[in-house]
């Protein structure tokens, strides 16, 4: 149980610095605690999670059950592209149906910044090149420039794909309890990479912190443009 926790605790942390800099607030003190708050729990947050690897690995493969089994299986889809796809699609087309133009706006805005995170985590995983755990559990070995699936442990592209979504939801929509609901997914699909042993606990906590932020920097030069037009 211990490496949930540690692994639920620094995604949970990493996401609220996250959705807190993107949220509005207009005092510029609280706006400033915040960037301030994010510049030192993100560094900390990955070389935690760096450090954490080993531990965190063999702790899980520990807590293995058929509950947890389960719960992993009903989470893994929920960083897929069969299914964030066309919740984007059917959205935007019936937003569009029923004449709500933010609401459209938004869910295009949303899909840039899953495209732009994913193109990002695309090109990574073979550049960086870092072993699955399950192949030798060597969580120091890496293969720059390879086609070999056994070798894209960075990024997650399931972590990416949730990450990206989930920051573009909640920068547009300003919501408390959405923010919540958002990073309580991202972690779930997190939890779920390292449980299945596809992905050491510093690839999902990386991947979280680069693709929200590209989806964050997204929607931002999306909504500045559109306000100028």
């Amino acid at each position: 149980m211990r490496s949930n926790l540690v692994l639920l605790a620094i995604c949970q942390l990493l996401l609220f610095s996250n959705t807190a800099a993107a949220q509005k607030d207009s005092v510029a003190q609280t706006a400033g605690e915040r960037s301030h708050l994010r510049a030192w729990l993100v560094p900390v947050g990955i070389a935690a999670s760096v450090a954490l690897d080993p531990e965190v690995r063999e702790w899980s493969l520990r807590e293995h059950t058929h509950s947890l089994d389960r719960l992993a299986k009903s989470v893994n889809p929920l960083g897929t592209a069969n299914h964030l796809v066309p919740a984007m699609a059917v959205t935007y087309v019936a937003a569009l149906l029923t004449h709500h133009e933010s609401l459209a706006v938004g869910t295009l805005n949303t899909a840039a910044a899953y495209i732009a995170s994913d193109l990002a985590e695309s090109a990574l995983k073979p550049v960086v090149g870092r072993e699955r755990p399950h192949v030798e559990g060597n969580s120091h070995r890496f293969h720059p420039f390879t086609a070999n699936g056994d070798w894209h442990s960075f990024p997650s592209a399931h972590v990416a794909h949730i990450a990206s979504f989930a920051e573009a939801v909640a920068m547009q929509t300003h919501s408390t309890p959405i923010s919540a609901l958002c990073g309580s997914v991202v972690t779930l699909v997190a939890w779920e990479r390292v449980y299945d042993d596809q992905h050491w606990s510093s690839d999902v906590v990386a991947t979280v912190v680069l693709t929200s932020t590209i989806s964050r920097a997204t929607v931002s030069w999306l909504e500045s443009r559109f306000e100028r037009h």
